[in-house]
């Protein structure tokens, strides 16, 4: 912005314009340009007054935000009221720039031999340092306050983690507790389950082993009636009375060895479950 050219580092605060008129000019015009003159000089107070305004408006904003005292609207509505005053310190500059060609264009049209003699006095510009510096504590504050705020943030970050890994490690330590109380008691259960079929398969091999006496015994007793009825039914020793009579207990008996039989098959089924158990 050309706003900030009016404040160099060194200010010139003693200016002073000696113009030499020739004799011919008139009063009117004499007036003329001093009027244009003092118009230049008010117009140049007021830029430089604007511009030092300009900068305590900005200080002051950029204090409120670092402090958060003010919210975000009024901060938006302030920095519309700064664009507002720039825009109008540039017009002025412009218009100074315009005012001081009228006056050298005037002067000319005049024919007269201007004279600037200008007597400077060099002072330190003691706005702008001071604008220096306190945009340097303006930042060093906000610096300040970052930092404090991200090792706040860390800390808070470490703890929040510190609790989390607590957390999650006792969680893990109580399904590792119930993996093992799960674990331990399906072992138990197939303990049990594989001393009971164990039990099973004995009483099971037992039972068959006596049925399979039974089974044997019993065929060849079967075979032993059988052969006797033949014999007396050759013989002729026996009433068909008695004849009917042993063919019903033959009957009886390979019903009863046919049951067993039957019994045996299922008992080894029961046994090859049991094993593939």
């Amino acid at each position: 912005m050309k706003v900030f050219n009016i404040i160099p580092a060194l200010i010139l605060v003693c200016l002073n314009i000696h113009v030499a008129f020739a004799q011919e000019i008139s009063r009117e015009s004499k007036k003329q340009i001093k009027v244009q003159e003092e118009q230049i000089r008010v117009n140049e107070e007021m830029l430089v007054s604007g511009v030092k305004g300009l900068a305590r408006i900005k200080s002051r904003l950029e204090k409120d935000k670092i402090k958060k005292k003010i919210s975000q609207i009024e901060a938006e509505r302030k920095e519309k009221i700064i664009r507002s005053v720039q825009s109008r310190l540039s017009s002025l500059e412009r218009k100074i720039a315009k005012q001081k060609e009228e006056l050298n264009d005037f002067k000319k049209s005049l024919n007269i031999a201007a004279e600037e003699k200008i007597e400077a006095k060099i002072v330190e510009n003691a706005v702008v340092e001071k604008t220096n510096n306190l945009d340097i504590k303006e930042r060093e504050e906000k610096l300040a306050l970052a930092k404090q705020k991200l090792a706040q943030e860390i800390k808070e970050s470490e703890e929040a983690f510190k609790r989390q890994q607590e957390a999650l490690r006792k969680k893990n330590d109580e399904l590792s507790k119930l993996d093992n109380e799960l674990k331990a008691e399906k072992k138990a259960i197939q303990d049990k389950l594989t001393k009971e079929n164990r039990q099973k398969i004995i009483d099971f091999e037992d039972d068959i082993s006596v049925n399979e006496e039974i089974l044997v015994s019993g065929r060849e007793g079967l075979k032993r009636n059988k052969e006797k009825l033949e014999t007396a039914k050759f013989e002729g020793s026996l009433t068909k009375e008695s004849i009917e009579r042993r063919y019903s207990v033959i009957k009886r008996i390979e019903k009863r060895l046919n049951k067993i039989e039957r019994e045996i098959e299922i008992k080894k089924e029961a046994i090859r479950k049991l094993k593939g158990a």
